[in-house]
């Protein structure tokens, strides 16, 4: 008896060692960096704030436009860049135990107020990998005022890049085709809807990895 008491024991302390190390597992931290420029002049912005979802402390960009997370948990979440006079702009990452994640967010001025405007529904679906280097960006958009006609701008960058291209300009349709990307490479791509010339809502930034040489 003494002996399966023993036994008995033996098996308690190996199940609560198991659970305390999967209880360990679970938080792992990585760091999140970035920096804030504005999406015409690329010129730095000061005074941003930036908040996460699923909520961190929140942060706001130095004179040189630049933020940080030191300790974010694991997993998928959103930034949000925020100012006065900006379109708010929002980028969907994932955070890596031990690593950090570099961010570049292009804010633009908000010129005319039409209701809200959201633009969802990515094609390439964000965090896409092996991606064909010629790539159909498509999108989906809900409006508050239906009588409001929209065109759309889109642009791509790199990453780790602080300028950007344009995909295409003043589109009537929900897509557009870009060429001649390079092999293995993240990008970051996000949508502007426009009014009459003027920019009323623009879309979370969304990224896709491409496939690798085949040479």
């Amino acid at each position: 008896m003494n002996k399966l008491k023993y036994i008995g024991y033996i098996l308690c302390i190996f199940l609560i060692a198991a659970c305390e190390e999967d209880k360990l597992d679970i938080e792992k931290y990585g760091s999140i960096a970035g920096v804030i420029v504005d999406g015409e002049s690329y010129a730095p912005i000061e005074g941003v704030q930036i908040a996460t979802n699923p909520a961190s402390t929140s942060a706001i960009t130095n004179n040189d436009g630049v933020f940080e997370f030191s300790k974010v948990l694991e997993g998928e979440l959103a930034v949000t860049a925020r100012k006065k006079d900006y379109l708010s702009s929002t980028v969907s990452v994932a955070v890596y135990d031990g690593e950090k994640t570099n961010l570049t967010f292009f804010l633009l001025k908000d010129e005319k107020d039409v209701g809200w405007v959201t633009i969802y529904d990515p094609v390439p679906g964000n965090g896409a990998v092996d991606q064909n280097i010629d790539i159909t960006f498509q999108w989906a958009v809900d409006k508050e005022n239906s009588g409001v006609e929209l065109d759309y701008t889109v642009y791509y960058f790199k990453s780790n890049s602080t300028t950007q291209k344009i995909a295409g300009e003043n589109l009537p349709d929900k897509e557009v085709v870009v060429s001649n990307l390079e092999y293995s490479t993240t990008y970051y791509w996000y949508v502007v809807a426009k009014h009459e010339g003027s920019r009323v809502a623009n879309s979370p930034t969304w990224s896709f990895r491409t496939e690798d040489s085949s040479e």
